[in-house]
């Protein structure tokens, strides 16, 4: 049987997934390990702060901290410095955990300014704006009827969350919130209220640029 974290990896897509759920999974040897490899992920991405320092770790690092044979740590290795050299690790100076502005949430979602469909995300950030889970919540035309509150907050409560970021895309490249987009911000905060978890923002992405509801005073 497959773990909660893997039946999530394939419900929402590789491309989807948190660095920490890749890298789990990446060092799992059966479909049932992945979750046990989650925390010991998050760990070490948070000490080292960047991604791209994973790809620096020696041989008998990856060996110790993952329990893996010889053969796999090189598998695992040549992953990270494949990663590096072709640049889908992104710019390599971003800190990947934490949210510290709207630019952060950008740069993390970069993919869906080219989706043709909305895709509509949550991230979920603890007391220091370190992101604990992201989700896509929606995929097509977002509205208040479909965005669902409970859906939103479940997921923030089971991950203990303080704070939490939405974010969607414009698939006509434009960024400038609807009525409707704040209409559903002005739904998540109010929410957000009722169970003590602060909604920082809502990033509305669009071809080359966004557009933060926050910084613009809309909610």
């Amino acid at each position: 049987m497959a773990s909660e974290t893997l039946t999530g990896l394939r419900a929402k897509g590789l491309k989807a997934a948190m660095p920490t759920e890749l890298l789990a999974y990446a060092v799992s040897k059966t479909d049932e390990d992945v979750d046990r490899w989650v925390a010991v992920a998050r760990e070490l991405l948070l000490a080292s702060r960047k991604l791209r320092k994973l790809a620096d770790m020696s041989l008998e690092e990856f060996q110790k901290t993952f329990d893996l044979k010889r053969e796999e740590a090189e598998r695992l290795m040549a992953m990270f410095i494949l990663g590096q050299k072709v640049g889908i690790v992104g710019r390599g100076e971003t800190e990947i955990e934490r949210i510290d502005g709207p630019e952060d949430v950008a740069d993390l979602l970069d993919d869906l300014r080219h989706e043709r469909q909305e895709h509509f995300v949550a991230i979920y950030l603890d007391a220091k704006n370190v992101i604990l889970r992201i989700k896509t919540l929606h995929i097509g035309t977002a509205n208040a009827s479909i965005v669902g509150l409970r859906e939103i907050f479940r997921e923030a409560v089971r991950e203990g969350a303080v704070g939490l970021i939405v974010a969607h895309n414009h698939p006509s490249g434009d960024p400038e919130p609807s009525a409707e987009d704040i209409a559903i911000t002005a739904k998540i905060v109010e929410a957000g209220k009722l169970l003590d978890i602060k909604v920082q923002d809502h990033v509305i992405l669009g071809e080359k640029r966004f557009v933060s509801l926050n910084r613009q005073k809309l909610m």
